[in-house]
């Protein structure tokens, strides 16, 4: 468990790094974010190799897409997230860009990740379904929570704080949620295979 929040935590922050500091670097935010995504899943695949070799306990093709998941999700989170709190962010039609382009950078820097992990024909076995089935429970309800909360603050925040709030405000901190609801299914799922492998090695040393 300490793991995944490692990985979601330092994602989470180098996302917001990216959308407070990104304007002085040499490439874009979006570019960097999608090459550490990519570099990311090449070290992934050439790690989970080695394990299937020397040890034979990598984890399955689904827990494998799972990472990369959580590492991109957390990593866009952090930068919208930022990038929503920075006053001016609200008048994006006005303005240009503000952080528009580098999220679908790092999606598409997610997907080429995704792609270069992905195995045709990889089993999907019943531990895989019902984790993907919980994990889908855990994301439904985070999401309703998650909106509960946001409906509650835009209806009965003080005028002078939603005045901030514009359409395009509104829009992106409704598709944050979603991501933050993804991120907390795939921590969800992530944590379940933990628990069901450390289970299965103390029946087997039992």
């Amino acid at each position: 468990m300490l793991r995944i929040f490692s990985v979601v935590v330092a994602c989470l922050a180098f996302g917001a790094l990216l959308g407070s500091w990104g304007s002085g670097l040499p490439l874009r935010p979006g570019v960097v974010a999608a090459v550490l995504l990519v570099g990311g899943a090449l070290w992934m695949k050439r790690h989970w190799a080695r394990r299937r070799l020397v040890a034979g306990d990598d984890p399955s093709a689904a827990e494998r897409n799972l990472w990369i998941y959580l590492a991109g999700t957390a990593l866009i989170v952090g930068y919208v997230l930022m990038v929503l709190v920075t006053p001016g962010s609200e008048v994006h039609r006005e303005t240009g860009g503000t952080g528009g382009y580098d999220s679908w950078l790092m999606l598409g820097g997610g997907a080429m990740a995704w792609f270069l992990l992905y195995e045709r024909g990889a089993p999907r076995d019943e531990r895989d379904q019902a984790n993907a089935a919980y994990g889908d429970r855990v994301g439904y309800w985070a999401l309703v929570l998650l909106l509960i909360v946001f409906l509650l603050a835009l209806g009965f925040a003080p005028r002078d704080l939603m005045q901030r709030f514009t359409h395009w405000l509104i829009a992106n901190s409704l598709l944050c949620l979603i991501m933050l609801a993804c991120l907390v299914q795939y921590v969800a799922q992530l944590a379940r295979y933990g628990s069901e492998r450390r289970l299965d090695e103390t029946a087997q040393h039992g």
